[in-house]
């Protein structure tokens, strides 16, 4: 017979910020003695080491109805073999699925809860009415950020954490400003090819970007256009060398909560330009500078060419997030929360 599982984990992806959080999820129960499984598509497109994983159909929206119920069809026979105890979504979609398939999971929305630059006011109001929707439906609702609307702020740690602590400054002369993230639209890397363009005129510095994604050779070809000092490196598993060398953490997007790049810059002691978004407003506080137009952040990267400036106000941004965060959150607040269901 199959042994039951204590924990199911739901997950809308096991990529980016909230595959890893699902993972870490995972392996944290794991290593105290449950039984623990995932369930979330393309699971064999990357291995974060999780023992028990179950794949589900992709759902790309909650609005697709035939590939929502196929999900939930395949999840509804993945809780009637492995009667898990206690059900975990991690995505709002996820708890969908969840619910279609009978079961009222605890759910973490990653994503904050603001409006989503170009989406109409009718898509905004839906959007929010079905957050607090969801909030309602779930055993416990947790967002990775401030949300409103009955959700819980409950911090999700980057896995990075553990192993990383506050560098030392960042060797050389020329001042470099460092961008992580995933190259696609919402996240604006052509807001940091430009800045580092219109700096350059007044003062040398270098950009790195580091990230793959569909707006790769996009960013390369503007960068070759702009003549901007920026060295786009495509996609690393080791973010602490980009660290390393920069004096300061860039990060542009139309829509975060509270990312890993942002925490994992912060842990480590740098300075940061960031948009002014507010999860990062909440996290980083006046640790960073904030800026949204090019032109407002080249003179933030300016400002930060003082090495004992950008040096300062990366220590302040370390103080900061350790008053904040530990690297097991939230797990044990889970464990606690679990309670006796297990």
């Amino acid at each position: 017979m199959t042994r039951r599982l204590d924990l199911l984990l739901v997950a809308d992806s096991v990529k980016g910020g909230l595959g890893s959080s699902a993972a870490a999820h995972a392996r944290w129960f794991e290593g105290r003695g449950w039984n623990v499984g995932i369930a979330a598509p393309h699971l064999d497109e990357v291995n974060h080491g999780v023992a028990q994983r179950f794949r589900l159909p992709a759902v790309h929206s909650a609005l697709d109805i035939p590939s929502v119920l196929r999900a939930a069809l395949c999840l509804s026979g993945i809780f009637r073999r492995h009667r898990p105890v206690v059900v975990h979504a991690h995505g709002t979609r996820s708890q969908l699925l969840c619910l279609l398939a009978g079961r009222r999971p605890y759910v973490t929305m990653h994503g904050s809860g603001g409006r989503i630059e170009g989406q109409s006011v009718p898509g905004t109001l839906v959007r929010t009415l079905a957050r607090r929707v969801a909030a309602r439906l779930a055993v416990r609702a947790y967002s990775a950020a401030p949300a409103s609307g009955g959700w819980e702020t409950l911090l999700h740690a980057s896995p990075r954490l553990a192993d990383l602590d506050v560098l030392p400054p960042a060797d050389g002369d020329v001042p470099t400003f460092v961008w992580v993230g995933r190259l696609d639209a919402p996240k604006r890397p052509e807001l940091f090819v430009e800045a580092c363009a219109l700096a350059h005129r007044l003062t040398p510095l270098r950009g790195v970007v580091v990230g793959d994604g569909p707006l790769l050779d996009e960013l390369r070809a503007q960068v070759a256009h702009l003549g901007a000092p920026v060295d786009v490196r495509g996609v690393t598993d080791d973010v602490t060398s980009a660290l390393r060398e920069a004096w300061a953490v860039c990060l542009f997007s139309d829509f975060e909560g509270v990312p890993f790049t942002v925490q994992e810059a912060m842990w480590a002691g740098r300075a940061m330009v960031l948009s002014p978004l507010p999860g990062l407003r909440w996290f980083a506080g006046d640790t960073a500078t904030y800026a949204s137009e090019p032109r407002a952040i080249a003179d933030a990267m300016l400002g930060l060419c003082d090495r004992d400036l950008a040096s300062a106000r990366g220590q302040l941004a370390a103080d900061r997030i350790r008053g904040l965060l530990h690297p097991d959150d939230p797990f044990p607040r889970l464990l606690s929360d679990y309670g006796a269901r297990r």
